[in-house]
């Protein structure tokens, strides 16, 4: 049987749909399950950073930090500029602060413009 070359084409598509379909649930921005873990720990990181629990807001925000959350990358700066629940380190600091810039945190990029 001699299919004609558009026909196979088409066909060889056809197959592809379902992994192609497939693969767009594999994609590598967060799903909503895990943005929801997330809020739930920038919350409780909130809640302890009121009651000045700063030891309890690093443990919480560093894991996130560290993978690249940038909310939690600006919180971990700025315990570090102020040494909240951390040794004071400007260098510190200024490493988190810039993560968080990088993308696009708005208080982020602030904390970076120099006072005149």
């Amino acid at each position: 049987m001699n299919i004609h070359p558009r026909l196979k084409f088409t066909l060889l598509l056809l197959g592809m749909l379902p992994g192609l379909i497939a693969l767009n649930g594999c994609s590598t921005t967060p799903d909503s399950a895990q943005m929801d873990e997330t809020a739930a720990i920038l919350k409780e990181a909130h809640r302890a950073y009121n009651i000045k629990a700063y030891k309890k807001v690093f443990q919480l925000i560093f894991p996130l930090a560290a993978a690249g959350n940038d909310k939690a990358q600006y919180a971990l700066g700025y315990l570090f500029y102020h040494g909240l629940g951390v040794e004071k380190s400007d260098r510190q600091a200024m490493h988190w602060i810039q993560q968080a810039a990088a993308q696009g945190n708005k208080k982020a990029q602030r904390a970076l413009i120099p006072n005149n």
